[in-house]
């Protein structure tokens, strides 16, 4: 998926940044760091890395609604489907769109918001690595080995947010067109395998009101990571 890559394609150049322009200059500085001006050496070098990134904001609204624009016509062409076989009618000129110009809205500005925190947290974290690790006189080594390690955890929550975010759209996606068919209940079915969490396994094949989502998930894909699915129940 588009998204998914351009998150991923985030995380690797944060850490190709690091790796290119933060690196070599702590290699180089270790002999200093009992001297007052390596921090203001290592300060410049995070506002230089830093400006890369002043136009994600705008970058990441462009292709959040890109992404919310793709899901809702993949969620539609399934719901569709999946009506016109339960029912026999296929209901393309009949469902109305109320509601779902907000939920795509909302998803667009949520995931606008979870973009930036991407770049934000990662420097907040590697800065706190070299400014404490520097304090600390703690050799370059041993905070590259840190700052490694965490270029790889941002890359994996850059993949996690694709997901979730995909997974929470379809769900609300999911529940709107349902809500406008009239469609009052569904079946939760999970993915069956060992993956499925206790929480998610005892409700499957349950079944459930859109009112009334359960407290503890929420309804299916809306609790993180949740691969579980909402089975409408159609009553003619």
């Amino acid at each position: 998926m588009k998204y998914r890559k351009w998150l991923q394609g985030i995380a690797k150049r944060l850490r190709t940044d690091i790796n290119e322009q933060l690196i070599p200059v702590l290699r180089r500085l270790q002999p200093e760091y009992v001297n007052d001006a390596y921090a203001k050496t290592l300060e410049q070098v995070f506002e230089n890395i830093k400006r890369n990134y002043v136009d994600i904001g705008r970058n990441a609204a462009i292709v959040s609604a890109g992404f919310a624009e793709g899901v809702d016509q993949a969620n539609k062409q399934r719901f569709y489907k999946a009506m016109e076989n339960a029912i026999g009618v296929n209901l393309n000129n009949v469902l109305q769109n109320e509601g779902l110009e907000d939920i795509m809205y909302s998803t667009t500005k949520e995931n606008v918001a979870l973009i930036k925190t991407i770049p934000e947290e990662y420097f907040k974290q590697i800065e706190g690595i070299v400014f404490r690790g520097t304090v600390q006189g703690r050799d370059a080594t041993s905070m590259i080995k840190q700052i490694t390690k965490l270029g790889h955890s941002t890359e994996k929550r850059a993949r996690l947010i694709a997901r979730d975010q995909t997974s929470k759209l379809n769900s609300a996606l999911n529940q709107q067109r349902s809500q406008n068919l009239g469609v009052e209940e569904y079946i939760w079915r999970t993915a069956g395998d060992e993956r499925v969490r206790d929480s998610h396994k005892s409700k499957n094949g349950k079944t459930f009101r859109w009112d009334d989502p359960p407290k503890d998930t929420g309804h299916p894909g809306q609790d993180i990571q949740c691969r579980c699915v909402a089975q409408s129940i159609i009553k003619v």
